[in-house]
């Protein structure tokens, strides 16, 4: 078709000569394919893109992180190259960011600490790594793990919720899929079919609760594989999950009945995974009990699984807002920064983001050993800088939180 993108004729390539094709591998090619899916696309990031994550809205995300990597390390003994893997690192702000912080800790950890950035696809022109402080950055491109007896964390931020996912729905009580295929015009049309793996239903059947007629949702068949490739990498340590998402039960619940794919399209939510391929985003919630499931089968039990907000509370966001108030800069840039911490706790917004951290082989059974709330407290808050996003000019898509007012939600007027 005119002005169709590479990845939207490959889609119907494949769709002519299969007669059909699965929403996951529709999916797979709008999003990957080499060239022309949308993450292939320049820069889908940011204010000019469709939209931001939380290493954009504020250096004190990576900071925590930093924070939180600090404790893990001491938990674990202070182990010599503490290694930390980042998983779907893309234009490596995270990474700037906790490296950054780290140089601020002290010289036994900044020098222990190694971290990698992976990713599929190699920086363009506009990234950067600035391998800030004493800790070198180093960036493989590859799009799974070619790495073994890693001792230290794997982090991955929105990186799971771009897995491709099988659609299904309940009709009659029987489970079909959904599949892609063009209708007698060349447009793309939804055929319900028999599943085309028993994976689907193998996955809904360990519910502990029935779903009912005209359900529709999504099952991604791509956590096992990947959760088993990271606790085969991982001797030592641990893995932080951080994404949008929810427990099955809520995954999976009523309010949920037409499942929980999005669109996105330079930070507007869309309403077709149909249109602009290749362009636009195709996202789906994260199904954390799957992730804990798979995550336990390969060896990975589970410290805590909570929101972004409390995950950063408990690491002292609220202190760095306290200090923010003397901090000595312009109302303008108190105003920016603290509307960015904010942003990151939001319950509607970011902050409700789920952070699950698992373990393997460090013997601890409880996340407080590694909280450290009194080296956050004497370090400075880092302040926005060229490479963060100012919240004005966007809005995060997952959510419809507009921007706040200037008081507090700890009742101090921030003006």
């Amino acid at each position: 078709m005119v002005n169709s993108t590479a990845a939207e004729q490959a889609i119907r390539q494949r769709i002519k000569q299969a007669g059909r094709i699965t929403f996951a591998e529709f999916m797979k090619v709008a999003l990957y394919y080499p060239g022309g899916g949308y993450y292939t696309s320049d820069s889908p990031f940011g204010a000019t893109g469709d939209y931001y994550t939380s290493p954009a809205v504020h250096p004190a995300f990576g900071a925590l992180l930093a924070a939180q990597l600090f404790g893990m390390w001491q938990g674990m003994g202070r182990p010599s190259d503490f290694t930390v893997v980042e998983m779907g690192a893309g234009d490596g702000l995270l990474a700037d960011d906790i490296c950054a912080y780290v140089s601020e800790m002290g010289d036994d950890f900044s020098r222990e600490l190694n971290y990698i950035c992976i990713d599929r696809y190699p920086l363009t022109d506009s990234d950067s790594l600035t391998n800030t402080g004493r800790s070198e950055i180093a960036r493989i491109t590859a799009d799974k793990l070619p790495l073994r007896d890693v001792v230290g964390c794997f982090i991955s931020n929105e990186f799971v919720d771009a897995f491709p996912v099988h659609r299904f729905q309940i009709e009659g009580g029987e489970l079909l899929e959904v599949y892609v295929s063009l209708d007698d015009t060349g447009n793309f049309r939804e055929e319900l079919a028999m599943p085309s793996t028993s994976l689907i239903g193998e996955r809904l059947g360990s519910l502990d609760f029935a779903l009912e007629g005209g359900h529709r949702g999504e099952v991604s068949l791509r956590v096992k594989p990947w959760l088993a490739d990271v606790a085969k990498a991982l001797h030592t340590g641990f893995v932080v999950t951080i994404d949008y998402g929810y427990e099955a039960s809520e995954m999976y619940a009523r309010r949920h009945h037409a499942g929980t794919l999005q669109t996105y399209y330079r930070h507007t939510e869309g309403s077709s995974p149909y249109q602009r391929i290749g362009k636009q985003d195709i996202t789906a919630h994260v199904d954390f009990s799957l992730v804990q499931d798979e995550g336990r089968a390969a060896g990975l039990a589970t410290l805590e699984n909570t929101t972004q907000a409390e995950f950063l509370d408990s690491l002292g966001i609220g202190e760095m807002m306290r200090q923010l108030r003397s901090t000595p800069i312009s109302q303008y840039e108190r105003n920016a920064n603290i509307m960015a911490l904010r942003e990151l706790v939001n319950p509607d917004g970011l902050g409700g983001f789920r952070v699950l951290t698992q373990e393997k082989a460090t013997g601890l059974t409880s996340i407080a050993p590694l909280r450290l709330l009194d080296r956050t407290h004497t370090l400075q808050v880092p302040l926005l800088s060229h490479r963060h996003m100012p919240l004005m000019q966007g809005r995060y898509p997952h959510t419809s939180w507009e921007m706040p007012s200037l008081w507090d939600e700890t009742g101090f007027d921030v003006r």
